[in-house]
């Protein structure tokens, strides 16, 4: 009908949450069974929503367990089983440091008869600085800085992430062995890669995967990639004693539950674009852009109404002075400049875990209208090349928040389209 209206932005924000509730990796955590070992069960988890992991397995591990839990700052978790530490995110610091000394510790005490359940999501890197002998926090800090800034997907930053260190890419699991390992693993890694999630403590590197730097890190950091190759093929023919590794949550099972989510409470043409989109997010933004404007067009390749959906990672190489705002924010400002003015377009860019870089906005929710707003108030300025998306969202009315949500799967664009 011609004049019936719509509040397309509260369906957007509906099909977000209703749509994680669905893929609440928590929710299958509850539903799988352990049997216990012959001696101790020790439970880790580590990253964004850890806690929330954590009490879904006490719930559901009625025997005796005891462990280490390592959360960012801004989550609470109450009432656990075991010790919760509190570290920091993106940025790594003291507190991870110390995180990282207790749990190689308590790791390294156990045995064959025991049970390591190793529970990792996104934001583990930064949770657990320990970087390489001979190098102190203050380094690893600035690798994190300058990949953060790179423009590296989240894979490539993470295969760095796992050579610098003392835990990660693999050195937990070998300081665990000859102890059993489960991994239990919610993925924020484009293409379900679990090995690459929170660099990859319990996972051993292959040595074909290992990378060389063409970042300028500066001459410390820089020389300890040059030696790279050499160095790590020594943990070539060590071995972990991983049982099996489990994906509990990832960018595809979102989609899934985006799928089934909509299905059931609205009624429009709905096309899943992909869970495994990486690249410049401007660059992304343009190509679901020509499709959005396509549909709005000649009602191809579905017809309208619709509902496009996609997910994944997209990444920004910041400038050396830039504003605020995340990927998210920085995707949908550039995505608004590419259908300004094309009416019946809304769509939401965010962040899966509610927190877009260093915000407190999970992302934006953009239309047709949204870059005619912003440059009625701030004509001047070019917000998107000097990376202060925040600031521009922030003048359109356009920021979208939902809380931290404990749930780290990815990020996800969904747009009406009538």
């Amino acid at each position: 009908m011609v004049n019936e209206r719509h509040d397309d932005n509260k369906i957007l924000e509906d099909i977000f949450l209703g749509s994680l509730e669905l893929a609440d990796p928590a929710k299958k955590l509850e539903k799988m069974k352990f049997d216990p070992p012959l001696g101790r069960l020790f439970f880790v988890a580590v990253g964004k929503g850890a806690g929330r992991l954590a009490k879904a397995f006490f719930k559901t591990y009625k025997e005796k367990a005891d462990g280490i839990v390592v959360i960012p700052e801004n989550e609470n978790c109450d009432d656990l089983e075991c010790e919760v530490i509190k570290s920091t995110h993106p940025i790594p610091s003291q507190k991870g440091l110390d995180a990282s000394h207790k749990l190689l510790k308590a790791i390294s005490r156990l045995g064959k008869d025991d049970l390591l359940i190793f529970c990792i999501s996104g934001g583990a890197s930064a949770l657990l600085p320990l970087p390489p002998k001979g190098y102190c926090l203050e380094d690893e800090i600035h690798l994190n800085r300058v990949l953060l800034g790179s423009g590296l997907s989240i894979r490539e930053m993470n295969l760095y992430r796992g050579e610098f260190s003392q835990i990660k890419g693999g050195k937990l699991a070998l300081a665990a062995s000859p102890c059993p390992i489960i991994n239990l693993v919610v993925s924020d890694i484009p293409g379900g890669d679990l090995s690459l999630v929170g660099s990859g403590p319990t996972f051993v590197p292959e040595i074909n995967r290992i990378t060389t730097s063409d970042l300028d890190f500066g001459s410390k950091i820089n020389e300890f990639f040059s030696e790279n190759k050499k160095r790590l093929s020594d943990l070539k023919g060590q071995d972990a004693f991983v049982q099996k590794s489990v994906c509990i949550g990832s960018s595809a099972i979102l989609l899934d539950s985006v799928r089934d989510y909509i299905e059931k409470k609205y009624k429009f043409n709905l096309l899943l674009l992909s869970s495994e989109f990486e690249g410049d997010a401007a660059s992304l933004a343009r190509f679901h852009a020509s499709i959005f404007k396509e549909i709005k067009r000649f009602d191809r390749p579905i017809k309208k109404p619709a509902i496009i959906v996609s997910s994944g990672e997209a990444h920004v190489k910041l400038p050396k002075n830039h504003g605020k705002g995340g990927r998210n924010s920085h995707f949908a400002l550039a995505l608004a400049k590419e259908i300004e003015g094309v009416a019946g377009i809304t769509a939401l860019v965010a962040d899966t875990d509610g927190i877009d870089g260093f915000e407190k906005n999970a992302g934006a929710i953009i239309s047709g209208d949204t870059v005619k707003v912003l440059n009625k108030k701030a004509p001047s300025k070019d917000f998107l090349s000097e990376c202060d998306s925040f600031s521009a969202h922030k003048i359109a009315s356009s920021l979208f928040y939902s809380g931290a949500t404990g749930i780290n799967l990815n990020d996800i664009r969904i747009a009406i389209i009538r």
